[in-house]
């Protein structure tokens, strides 16, 4: 697991292509200290593309070495400004210079044929102080089902944002009540036995398959938001260790199917010692998942 201190801000796509234009924006205008500060907060977030996180490192490294007066010091007031505390403090500027910015984010919700624009207003919205957003969020999520994923994002959204207190919300087909202040506010905060099935997949992957870890990491917290909440996900909370090898092989197995189209159920069975008796707990974990699978596999929201 990453050791990143702001794993509860994750990076998706048109994020990083926000922060990106942002750069370019203060580099254009010599902003040198304001890129410090901003390429110093993106380095300790959560994001799967090693190459934009190598030009980030390299840029900062560049921008602290030809302008080293721009290095942000702390004096004894701000020794305890939090990386998290300065993206609040950009949005606060972004807020004030644009009086109905927060209004412009909100309207993004509306918009369901870009996933990523919704997912990009709300990584926004975390931090930006306006009245209305708490209250405008809850309505939107409790109009009509939203993906699946954007459901997750705006419970997040709303914990981040200090929001308690019970929701309901029609997932799947079912009508589901989860509690604001429970969401986990990144995947690394989900309960030990969503972990512990990463785990042991990581574990038995390693030995036959060691590429197979870095599709099934993104695939596995995809998978997490689609079942948060649901009558799944807590029959999921009161797993024991055979329930973790169950899902684990069911996961496996999946992976093999969509990603590598090989593999068989037998092979994947052994390796992790379902036996007989929990035959009928894993058919029932593979449908799921490969029913998760038939869709995000097709729509891919977030890589």
């Amino acid at each position: 697991m990453s050791e990143k201190p702001n794993e509860n801000v994750i990076l998706f796509p048109k994020t990083v292509e926000f922060y990106q234009f942002e750069l370019t924006r203060m580099l254009e205008t010599e902003r040198y200290g304001e890129a410090i500060q901003l390429l110093g907060f993106l380095l300790t977030c959560h994001h799967q593309d090693a190459r934009i996180e190598e030009e980030w490192q390299a840029l900062l490294e560049w921008l602290q070495t030809m302008f080293p007066e721009e290095v942000f010091t702390p004096g004894e007031e701000e020794e305890d400004l939090t990386e998290m505390e300065l993206l609040r403090q950009h949005l606060s500027v972004k807020a004030k210079a644009d009086s109905g910015y927060a209004e412009k984010l909100l309207a993004l919700l509306q918009q369901p044929q870009s996933i990523e624009n919704q997912l990009l207003a709300l990584d926004q919205l975390a931090f930006i102080e306006h009245p209305a957003i708490d209250s405008k969020i809850i309505e939107w999520l409790t109009a009509h089902e939203q993906h699946p994923l954007i459901q997750y994002k705006g419970l997040q959204t709303l914990k981040l944002r200090g929001a308690t207190g019970p929701i309901t919300l029609d997932k799947h087909g079912e009508s589901i009540t989860v509690d604001v202040e429970d969401t986990p506010k990144s995947f690394e905060d989900f309960p030990s036995p969503m972990n512990e099935i990463m785990e042991r997949f990581q574990e038995m992957s390693q030995i036959s398959q060691p590429a197979l870890f870095y599709y099934a990491q993104e695939t596995w917290n995809e998978f997490l938001a689609y079942i948060y909440g649901t009558a799944t996900y807590g029959q999921m909370l009161r797993l024991d260790r055979a329930g973790i090898d169950v899902w684990a092989a069911a996961l496996h197995f999946v992976m093999l199917e969509k990603v590598f189209n090989s593999g068989t159920k037998d092979d994947v069975l052994e390796l992790y010692g379902i036996t007989n008796d929990l035959m009928f707990q894993w058919e029932q974990s593979y449908r799921i998942i490969l029913q998760f699978a038939s869709v995000f596999f097709s729509q891919s929201p977030v890589k």
